[in-house]
């Protein structure tokens, strides 16, 4: 059911991104009174997820998902701005050749401010904006932001489960780890929700979507759900749902 842009739109779009925030955010807070025995008296016993998957596969399954995901995100964002960004780029170093006398040194420090302009163009374009100015709209841009800083937010937790967990231990919920794993989880969940939803009910961007651009958010979606999935039944001490998650 495609549509236009209108007030249904906006609650449709926004409404289902805040109610997969909202889930996510509330059965961790039910994990957090569960192991905390407010809800049920007596130890949880967490599930040894390495007793399930080898620890190694995950680690490497992992850092693969994220690497692959950042890959697709970063060609779709670098088929879409690279030209404007080597225009902005080309702009920036011409017009510190341009000042100055050459008798004065300009070719001497036109380069120097050239890096610098381009250093900031590439800050503000592609890691504080997420490249805003390309997008088509604030739903886009916000999605792709929510995205990208979720993607390395994760990839940052694969990282460093790996330096303070090397054993594959079973962490506590309130652990750094597990906590930056978490949020930055729910905002790539998010983002992609945001994603999917515009496109699916955005009648210009439905119709111009192919396959591939449908299987891409698809899996990194499905990807996300099954690795919260994971963590609830290893929390609430389900082997079965637990195994079942990984597959």
């Amino acid at each position: 059911m495609a549509m236009k842009r209108s007030r249904r739109y906006y609650v449709l779009t926004w409404g289902t991104t805040a109610a997969i925030t909202a889930i996510l955010i509330l059965a961790w807070i039910y994990l957090y009174f569960l192991h905390a025995n407010y809800i049920e008296p007596g130890f949880i016993q967490q599930i040894d997820r390495k007793s399930v998957v080898p620890k190694d596969t995950i680690r490497y399954f992992g850092y693969s998902i994220v690497i692959i995901g950042l890959a697709g995100v970063g060609l779709r964002w670098w088929r879409r701005s690279s030209p404007i960004l080597v225009k902005e780029t080309m702009d920036a170093f011409g017009a510190y050749r341009k000042e100055g006398n050459p008798g004065e040194g300009a070719h001497m420090k036109s380069p120097m401010k050239g890096y610098k302009a381009v250093s900031k163009i590439v800050v503000k374009d592609i890691l504080l904006t997420g490249g805003m100015g390309e997008c088509e709209d604030f739903q886009q841009y916000f999605a792709h932001f929510l995205i990208l800083w979720g993607f390395i937010g994760l990839f940052a937790t694969t990282s460093l489960d790996s330096i303070v967990n090397k054993e594959g231990d079973v962490l506590p919920l309130l652990h750094p780890v597990r906590l930056i794993g978490n949020i930055t989880g729910v905002v790539f969940m998010a983002g992609l929700t945001l994603a999917i939803a515009r496109r699916a009910l955005l009648d210009r961007v439905r119709t111009t979507s192919k396959l591939g651009d449908w299987t891409f958010l698809a899996s990194l979606w499905g990807t996300g759900a099954t690795g919260f999935l994971v963590e609830w039944y290893a929390d609430v001490g389900d082997p079965f749902g637990t195994a079942w998650s990984y597959l």
